[in-house]
């Protein structure tokens, strides 16, 4: 069964909506609508068009610097886990140019929570406390979206620009089992403080189980044994 939405195409490229996103944001976000104050349900609907346009614009940055360097961009996809980009030619093999796709989307996210927190003097000045609000959830939104996507843990962008510097540095073998090994300590951190506050942190324990799954995996495919 197809859960995808094509959503249309940003500077020719598809954009698709998988149903899980709809749902992990649903349940993010389902407080302002149950409030049943008209002033929290409209900032919940522009906080969650924020985070919509936040994730699409992190993967977009990766796309634009991705093209600069000659990678064709097949489509970007916003999953329940956020957004994936699909490339429809390899990375560039030089470790500068992958460091630079990989930290443009967390650096996209750290100028819009520079922007939002500019903002925010202004909204107060005008005494617009709905603004001041959703200002200063989008700010801080989009700056756990970059601290977070720059761990240093598979499949996160923090994670492949350190593979993409080890391997450059002590080549890719080890590069790949040294960032797999702290994927899995980031995510038995994450684990940790997700357990401490049950059930309502049952996503980040799932997100922790995914990175734990996905960096094991990772040093296992780096090759058995550490020669």
């Amino acid at each position: 069964m197809n859960t995808r939405l094509e959503l249309g195409r940003i500077a020719g490229i598809p954009i698709y909506l998988d149903m899980f996103f709809v749902l992990v944001l649903f349940f993010f976000s389902h407080r302002y609508f149950t409030s049943g104050d008209s002033a929290q349900i409209s900032a919940g609907l522009i906080i969650v068009v924020g985070i919509i346009g936040s994730i699409l614009l992190h993967e977009l940055g990766h796309a634009f610097v991705a093209r600069m360097f000659r990678t064709r961009v097949a489509e970007i996809e916003l999953t329940g886990l956020g957004g994936v980009i699909h490339f429809d030619s390899s990375l560039p093999r030089g470790a500068i140019p992958r460091i630079l796709i990989f930290l443009a989307g967390p650096a996209v996210n750290y100028g819009l929570y520079l922007v939002c927190e500019s903002l925010i003097p202004a909204a107060v000045d005008g005494n617009r406390p709905v603004v001041v609000f959703v200002l200063a959830q989008l700010a801080f939104i989009n700056l756990m979206f970059c601290i977070f996507n720059l761990l240093p843990a598979f499949p996160l962008d923090g994670g492949q620009a350190l593979d993409a510097l080890l391997g450059k540095l002590i080549g890719p073998t080890w590069g790949r089992r040294i960032v797999g090994a702290l994927g899995i300590v980031v995510a038995l951190i994450i684990a940790f403080y997700a357990i401490q506050s049950l059930p309502g942190s049952i996503f980040l324990l799932i997100l922790a189980y995914i990175l734990a799954d996905a960096n094991w995996n990772a040093v296992q495919g780096a090759g058995r044994g550490w020669q």
